[in-house]
């Protein structure tokens, strides 16, 4: 049964068998706020002179595209057609803007501001809301949140100044998260480029008194002191199989993130049930898929005592004697061997594009002395906890928002407005 408004009565007793806090109201977003689509501004040849390419341009690709990082002001909140990207606008530099406005296709939304909510505080409910039974399919795990929709989304709202008050705690909630994510990327920016120089060798951390030569290598000018072995002289090939079908965790090999346990980091089997076939990689040794490699996925695995991998993998161990597993890792995730194993992949005979091992063991790597090492691994770990630390940092601020986005936006915890 549906009501004159066009919303079911289900609907109805869903959203109002919530306690609606003291001083609070009850309504839908179709009725609450303005709601826009495609609000394309021609320009005059004299502004387009002046600013080639006219006005930005708002698809939902490029909502998605520029969801974390573009930020600009303007008078709308902007929704994409997902429901699951929100670009907020912002007091910021309008540095990619023209008069502060941009365009946008049909699929997005544009809420404005009314007299009963404002749009700063509808940004931080929205994205606190679970939307998922208001979106329709759109074919295999596409959705999309028409404007029919969004409209009939219920909303508890505040009085105006406890809505401005929530969302003026909000922001400085997300000006921390800001400040520490530059932080994170700048202690990012700080470690690649130390990794540069020490392993390239133009920066020694040890015999500093000591003046070095140079000789050249296809990986480029490095210390004359320094070997520049194959992989395959100084590290050797697993094929060890889980022929026993043992219980061991199955690993995958992220780009980032390197070896992770498969069913925590996807949420679900992405594996077969049948693991015999499995490769046995144990704890500090190196693998990689061999048709992903050239995206950088290359992992050291140091979470388990043994655990397996998918058949597709290359599995090996460095000597001990010759090789400090964390220099080399590091390494083998730098860009420039990323471009060596794109490289490589690109000149198999593999038709599959997979780099296997006898590829993989002919390429040259720089190979201090074990002792300059072992050094150059402690700096750059060090370098990693200092990351490690902002990122748990990062982690605390971003569920304390959340929790106290919790409370605010349910009215289980209320601010004062005078």
């Amino acid at each position: 049964m549906v009501n004159d408004e066009g919303y079911s009565q289900l609907e109805l007793m869903q959203a109002r068998v919530k306690a609606i806090p003291e001083g609070w109201d009850f309504g839908y977003v179709g009725k609450v706020f303005a709601i826009k689509n495609n609000l394309r501004k021609p320009i005059s040849e004299e502004e387009r002179k002046k600013n080639p390419g006219g006005y930005p341009y708002y698809g939902p690709t490029k909502i998605q595209g520029y969801i974390s990082t573009f930020e600009q002001n303007g008078s709308y909140a902007l929704i994409g057609e997902d429901g699951d990207h929100f670009l907020k606008y912002k007091d910021q530099p309008m540095t990619q803007l023209v008069d502060g406005k941009c365009t946008v296709n049909n699929h997005a939304h544009i809420i404005e501001g009314t007299k009963k909510a404002t749009r700063e505080w509808f940004y931080y409910y929205f994205m606190h809301r679970d939307i998922f039974s208001f979106l329709s399919r759109q074919g295999a795990g596409r959705y999309k949140l028409n404007k029919a929709s969004l409209e009939k989304i219920p909303l508890l709202i505040p009085p105006v100044e406890e809505q401005k008050k929530i969302a003026r705690i909000l922001t400085t909630w997300d000006k921390a998260i800001s400040k520490v994510e530059q932080l994170i990327a700048n202690s990012q920016q700080k470690k690649k480029a130390l990794m540069q120089q020490l392993l390239t060798g133009n920066r020694r951390l040890l015999n500093k008194d000591r003046e070095f030569g140079f000789k050249k290598t296809t990986f480029g000018y490095i210390p004359s002191d320094w070997e520049y072995p194959k992989i395959g002289d100084v590290c050797s090939q697993i094929s060890e199989r889980n022929t026993s079908g043992a219980d061991y965790p199955v690993l995958s090999c992220s780009k980032h993130e390197g070896f992770v346990d498969s069913l925590k980091y996807f949420k679900k089997r992405v594996y077969s049930e049948d693991t015999s076939g499995y490769r046995v990689i144990p704890r500090n040794c190196f693998g990689f898929p061999a048709n992903h490699i050239e995206e950088g996925s290359i992992g050291l695995q140091k979470a388990y005592d043994v655990g397996i991998v998918s058949p597709i993998y290359v599995v090996f161990m460095a000597d001990k004697d010759k090789v400090n597993n964390d220099y080399l890792y590091a390494l083998l995730k730098t860009e420039h061997y990323r471009q060596i194993f794109s490289s490589a992949t690109n000149s198999s005979v593999d038709r599959r594009g997979s780099l296997r091992w006898k590829e993989f063991s002919s390429i040259h790597v720089p190979l201090p002395p074990l002792t300059e090492q072992n050094k150059i691994a402690s700096v750059i770990a060090i370098a990693d906890g200092e990351i490690a630390t902002l990122k748990n940092n990062l982690n605390c601020i971003k569920q304390g928002k959340k929790s106290l986005m919790q409370q605010l936006l349910t009215g289980k915890r209320r601010v004062a407005t005078k």
